[in-house]
């Protein structure tokens, strides 16, 4: 069947959804044959933005997940992967796929027509399509690639009638000071005192660069792309600054759907920019006013905006030329109130400075390798990056590490790629990084040497093998390397399925209030993933001691509200409560340090709070901090967990 990829028909396609749960046609019978020249071509707004494209043959389509949609010009390939055959009713597909099903999401129909086949085997598929938006000779060719999934490349073979591709640099027309133009036909335009940008949109992706076109990281735009779906545009925007990160105004269309619009007259652009209406929660079409004067630039000025932008409605768009036919008319608001221009990250080529200036490329002994390299690539965050974050916490982060046995978890190639845990040390740790032989029961030896990082050369060792998370006991070692007695006892919260960090606060409360009945302080500090910890100092006779507390804690915590608490590791206990972790207590067990980075798609940081952050948890956002926010919060705050270093250990009492 259509060089299927199960020998039953359809029983893949049935094998992976519940007719009961899915608006999905789930046929019961035996697929009939058909004509073998139809296909549709769906948008499916999935995990990831995708184009389905199914082809029928033989009673069944035939499907490949697309993931940057139709090639549109002979020049492009692309990657197709075979899925499995779909039912003929899929043909009239559409609709929403609930969440947790396979392939959940939205899925429409961006194309249906009919084909001809010119070529059909095991190897190779060449089709004619006839659509209203997909039409061409089109050639899928099977490669070895790929272990789990059946992956092919897609190509299209002929010309694209009238097909102008996307221009491959663009630098956006720059606007030329002056007064308010008082001849001819003009429109004004708001001005936000942002970065000039061009935004490139193509397969469902977007690409973001600056003035001098180096690319631009900029994770609040992440969904612009997916938003336009097939839809190719080329877009001049001003990239601001807001509470929460980044906002983009779209001022001028240079390119829209394989048709190079910038020769044409602004009035007729913005026409057809008006008519796109890309509008999302941190992008829309900048506010422009036919004919406006001087009453849009004291509007403007009211708000304490810098500037309106006059362009003369004939005028053609000219790639990086400052030209007359656009006119830049100050507000006189721009030094008391204009908005913050945006400043995102730029990769690969830039470098973080420190507050001196210069950028860290070494800490005494410890060089710096490579410092411009990307390792969290959502937001542009470098290894020097890196360093620059271990340097600012230092002074609050080496108390809590000193004398404690450092597992590390490195991302060599950036945190989208593979990590791994190193705790032995031993093979290429230089002689100044202290290091301590510790018992690893279950492990590949009965030791491990591993690092005790004591001072920033130690940090700056840690960031230069791109250790981005740093984990440690919740006990310190001796000056023999001898391991002490706990000195702490963590609580950590781990939010199940439907629950979140705000849950998570909420019996974090609870727990300090129980122990506070105990005599007892403890201090709250986010995970920089998903949940939080909670930590007292203690002082106790037997390592055991820390566990069996903890563990009657969360169980008394359990018993009080079964509904939202579970003191249960296993996976289908935990939906729709928190689970209060008290096994981290375990001597063989780590958490991660304060202030170390997390090596997520941003780099959070797993930070101190105080209680009134906690009690005023209402969003889960509001307990996520990145490296960024570090270096203000310790300059208020100071070192939150400091209590820990300062406070005697507090004995447990027997019971939990």
């Amino acid at each position: 069947m259509a060089d299927s990829l199960c020998s039953v028909p359809l029983e893949e396609y049935r094998r992976k959804r519940d007719a009961a749960r899915t608006p999905e046609p789930v046929p019961e019978g035996e697929p009939a044959a058909g004509r073998d020249d139809r296909f549709v071509i769906q948008e499916h707004h999935a995990r990831r933005l995708h184009w389905d494209v199914r082809l029928e043959r033989d009673g069944v389509l035939a499907s490949w997940a697309v993931p940057k949609g139709l090639p549109a010009e002979p020049g492009t390939v692309r990657l197709a992967v075979r899925t499995e055959d779909h039912p003929i009713e899929y043909l009239e597909f559409s609709g929403e796929i609930p969440a947790g099903e396979y392939g959940g999401g939205r899925m429409t129909i961006w194309d249906t027509g009919t084909y001809e086949t010119e070529k059909w085997n095991s190897r190779e598929v060449i089709v004619r399509m006839s659509g209203q938006r997909a039409r061409g000779r089109f050639v899928f060719i099977r490669t070895d690639r790929g272990e789990r999934r059946e992956e092919w490349l897609l190509r299209r073979s002929d010309p694209a009638p009238e097909y102008e591709p996307l221009p491959a640099d663009t630098r956006p027309m720059l606007a030329t000071p002056g007064p308010l133009p008082r001849d001819g036909a003009w429109t004004l335009q708001v001005g936000f005192g942002g970065r000039r940008v061009v935004v490139r949109v193509e397969g469902g992706r977007a690409r973001i660069t600056d003035e001098e076109g180096d690319e631009l990281a900029v994770p609040q735009l992440r969904e612009l792309g997916p938003s336009l779906g097939a839809t190719e545009v080329l877009l001049d925007g001003e990239l601001t600054e807001r509470a929460g990160g980044c906002e983009l105004w779209i001022g001028d269309l240079l390119h829209l759907d394989g048709r190079d619009v910038r020769g044409l007259p602004f009035a007729r652009r913005r026409e057809l920019l008006e008519r796109l209406a890309p509008a999302g929660a941190r992008w829309r079409v900048a506010p422009a006013f036919p004919g406006g004067g001087a009453e849009v630039v004291r509007a403007a000025a009211a708000q304490g905006l810098p500037h309106v932008v006059a362009k003369r409605d004939d005028s053609t768009y000219e790639v990086g030329r400052r030209s007359p036919d656009w006119v830049e008319v100050a507000t006189g608001a721009e030094e008391a109130s204009a908005p913050t221009p945006s400043t995102p990250t730029s990769t690969p080529t830039s470098t973080p400075q420190r507050a001196g200036g210069a950028t860290r490329r070494s800490v005494g002994r410890a060089r710096l390798t490579n410092p411009d390299k990307v390792l969290y690539p959502l937001t542009g965050t470098t290894k020097a990056d890196v360093l620059a974050h271990y340097l600012a916490v230092a002074e609050v982060m080496l108390p809590h590490l000193r004398d404690r046995p450092v597992t590390m978890v490195r991302w060599p190639d950036g945190v989208e790629r593979g990590s791994f845990f190193e705790k032995d040390v031993s093979r290429h740790a230089p002689d100044w990084i202290r290091t301590a032989r510790v018992g690893t029961p279950g492990g590949r030896s009965e030791t491990a040497d591993f690092p005790v990082l004591s001072d920033e050369e130690g940090l700056a060792w840690a960031a230069n093998l791109a250790a981005l998370e740093l984990h440690v006991p919740q006990w310190r070692v001796g000056p023999r390397d001898g391991r002490n007695l706990p000195d702490l006892v963590v609580f950590d919260l781990d939010p199940g399925e439907g629950t979140t960090v705000v849950d998570c606060a909420r019996v974090a409360v609870r727990i300090r209030d129980r122990l506070a009945d105990d005599g007892l302080t403890c201090y709250p500090r986010t995970s920089g993933g998903k949940g939080m910890q909670l930590y007292l100092a203690v002082s106790v006779s037997r390592a055991e001691q820390t566990s069996e507390f903890a563990k009657a804690v969360a169980e008394a915590m359990a018993r009080e509200t079964p509904s939202s608490v579970t003191a249960v590791m296993a996976k289908a206990r935990r939906r729709g409560k928190v689970f209060v972790d008290w096994s981290q207590n375990n001597p063989y067990k780590t958490t991660i340090a304060s202030y170390s980075l997390r090596g997520r798609a941003r780099p959070t940081v797993a930070t101190p709070l105080t209680w009134a952050e906690v009690e005023g948890c209402r969003r889960p956002d509001d307990l996520v901090f990145t490296a960024d926010d570090l270096p203000a919060r310790i300059a208020e705050h100071g070192d939150l967990m400091v209590g820990l270093l300062d406070q005697e250990g507090q004995h447990l009492p027997r019971r939990g």
